[in-house]
């Protein structure tokens, strides 16, 4: 059956949505800071790995509502909505890259002044040239062998990117089947992470399908919101975070496979925007970081690299890199949160920066050239 939308709901924004993402990029952010501190040391940020799940389930909601009618009536090609795409995620992921070999490069030419502080060769183990070239062609996810290292954040959006293909694809087929396929496609996701996988935890060991259930699951979420409405309002929207909140910072193992579900029904009573919590995430200094919150997330490893070496220079603290490839700071622990702090300041200073230098002029860029010339309007609420 064919559902009508209003007007008003088809142009909607979902800035609230978007001001969460910010946060969520910062709290990953804080997951790769490890130390002693009490900040490092809350269930939340134990668990900010998480979070990277939120971002899928958002891309899912935010395409169904941008794209998913115009794919479906051909308004949009597959071919023009990936350009779009593309445009979006891969000038600022080239950038990073291009930073991480400048920093290879050092180590070539920088003779012994760099090397008595990094012992590894260039171009070496985790900044290998097999692994820059899956890097680059963004094919880290697929469990290929040697596609671990340089921007490790990356193989989220390598996953992103192969799944903005698979759902275009979806969205052609006849609105009766679509939901099915999409219901289908995170119910198989969900089976193929469990036969080899504990938890969650998935990423350059088939990240792919880690998000193709937490996009599916979004694209669910907005049909389920288009049809039915969001909640809404301060009591639900205290009650969903305050449940997100817990669980993340109590999962464990197999109960992680729920993240995207919990995500989902958070997004779910957020998107009415009509409550205390919206009103809140609606002040500017929460929306700024919403804008940025792709360049938090692109740039935060290789921003804490280059605290980190500031503070082994300095030896204000112990530093070191723990198991997991995380920075860890040692020392007294309001040392070690005032450091974290500076570094969050510093990672949100140079988001900016990598925001207007690079990620906007290289999405404005795209739509110019795939609207002939022309000045492209932005979809709406374009994650």
């Amino acid at each position: 059956m064919s559902i009508e939308v209003s007007p008003e709901r088809a142009q909607m924004r979902f800035d609230v949505l978007d001001a969460l993402r910010g946060i969520c990029a910062l709290l990953v952010a804080l997951f790769h800071f490890s130390s002693n501190g009490y900040i490092a040391q809350t269930p939340i940020v134990q668990n900010g790995w998480l979070f990277v799940d939120y971002f899928f389930v958002l891309s899912g909601f935010v395409i169904a509502h941008s794209y998913g009618e115009r794919l479906a009536s051909r308004q949009v090609s597959v071919g023009r909505f990936m350009g779009l795409r593309i445009g979006r995620i891969y000038p600022l992921h080239i950038a990073v890259l291009l930073a991480f070999i400048a920093l290879e490069l050092l180590l070539v030419f920088g003779g012994d002044t760099i090397a008595r502080y990094v012992s590894r060769e260039p171009f070496s183990g985790s900044r290998s040239i097999g692994a820059l070239i899956q890097n680059l062609f963004l094919v880290q996810s697929f469990r290929i062998p040697g596609g671990s290292g340089w921007n490790n954040p990356a193989w989220s959006i390598a996953a992103e990117l192969w799944t903005y293909l698979l759902f275009a694809l979806v969205f052609l087929a006849p609105r009766r089947f679509m939901l099915w396929i999409a219901g289908g496609l995170a119910v198989t996701a969900v089976a193929a992470m469990m036969s080899y996988s504990d938890s969650l935890n998935i990423t350059f060991n088939g990240g792919i399908l880690r998000c193709v259930f937490g996009f599916a699951v979004g694209v669910l979420t907005y049909h389920a919101f288009r049809r039915y409405g969001g909640l809404g309002g301060t009591g639900w929207e205290l009650a969903a975070l305050a449940f997100t909140i817990a669980f993340v910072s109590i999962a464990r193992g197999a109960l992680t496979f729920a993240a995207p579900v919990v995500f989902g029904l958070m997004i779910f009573v957020l998107a009415s925007q009509r409550g205390a919590v919206a009103r809140v995430l609606s002040w500017k200094l929460f929306q700024q970081l919403g804008l940025v919150s792709y360049s938090i997330y692109m740039a935060h490893i290789f921003v804490q690299g280059r605290f980190g070496e500031i503070l082994q220079i300095t030896k204000v603290v112990k530093l070191s890199v723990d198991r997991d490839g995380r920075t860890l700071l040692e020392g007294p622990p309001l040392i070690a949160d005032a450091l974290t702090l500076a570094m969050l300041a510093l990672l949100v200073a140079a988001s900016f920066v990598s925001y207007y230098l690079v990620e906007k002029p290289g999405r404005d860029i795209s739509r110019k050239w795939l609207s002939g010339g022309r000045t492209a309007k932005p979809a709406v609420a374009a994650g």
